[in-house]
């Protein structure tokens, strides 16, 4: 089930525009708070480091704990809330665009939230 998921997300975030991308300055060293564009207390967050695909974080439930889809995520990243990702101390490694899918029988899936430092942001600027 994993690997068709996978697949299916990485051919809709590659075939989606920047256009549909929220831009998200960070400091690095801090904490990050994301919030999903579905308020739902069940939501499933990816992200995508490019070229690699995309990787499976976490599915939240609301009342429950969430379940991580590798244990290395545990202290990374933990559930603020109703459809939030927190992200805690914030790396180069964890810079990319993150994505909340709406899940259901048929997926829904946000527009993303690209994370960048001031340094990066103004590469981007100048190239």
């Amino acid at each position: 089930m994993k690997t068709p998921l996978l697949s299916l997300l990485c051919l809709f975030v590659w075939s989606q525009s920047t256009e549909a991308l929220t831009d998200q300055e960070v400091v690095l060293g801090q904490s990050v708070t994301l919030s999903c564009e579905y308020r739902l207390k069940a939501v499933v967050w990816f992200v995508m480091k490019l070229p690699a695909r995309p990787e499976m974080i976490m599915r939240t439930f609301g009342s429950e704990k969430a379940e991580y889809y590798d244990e290395k995520y545990r202290e990374k990243y933990s559930e603020g809330g109703r459809s939030r990702l927190v992200i805690n101390n914030i790396s180069e490694d964890d810079l990319g665009i993150y994505y909340c899918i709406k899940p259901g029988f048929s997926l829904k899936i946000s527009g993303g939230i690209r994370l960048h430092t001031a340094e990066a942001r103004g590469e981007v600027q100048r190239a």
